[in-house]
């Protein structure tokens, strides 16, 4: 058994040295879906749309901080070395969507800074939404 783990394991580690390199960057965002306000006290997830992917990099993750005040969304990809082949760059332009989980928050105003774009204000109100999602172009939800 542990002869096969290791083999398994030596397999896993060849497969992976390809010699493609990946690196995490900042992914700017084209949009934020924002309510009128959050409610207070609970997780709320917003969705954020790219502003430009490259084709063929790894999708978008979120994160959500809470500092000095003010929210801040850390939108990140991952670009590898084989994304730059003609198939990838014949993709264009990806605008994926993807939810950002925010902190609980008490009532008041925010700023949510957003990589590539202005500041935004966020405001956590009573009777305000637990999430914000796009509508869809056929006007269901995406």
């Amino acid at each position: 058994m542990r002869s096969l783990c290791a083999a398994l394991l030596l397999l896993a580690a060849t497969a992976c040295n390809n010699g493609i390199t990946c690196d995490t960057v900042t992914d700017d965002l084209g949009d934020v879906c924002l309510p009128a306000a959050l409610a207070p006290g609970i997780s709320s997830v917003l969705q954020v749309r790219e502003l430009c992917g490259g084709g063929c990099t790894g999708a978008p993750t979120c994160s959500a901080f809470f500092r000095g005040g003010q929210v801040t969304l850390d939108v990140s990809h991952d670009v590898c070395s084989d994304s730059t082949v003609a198939g990838c760059l014949a993709l264009g332009c990806q605008q994926r969507i993807v939810n950002c989980v925010l902190p609980a928050l008490g009532s008041g105003d925010y700023t949510l800074a957003v990589p590539g774009g202005p500041s935004r204000r966020l405001r956590v109100a009573s009777g305000g939404s637990a999430s914000c999602r796009f509508t869809a172009a056929d006007g269901g939800v995406q």
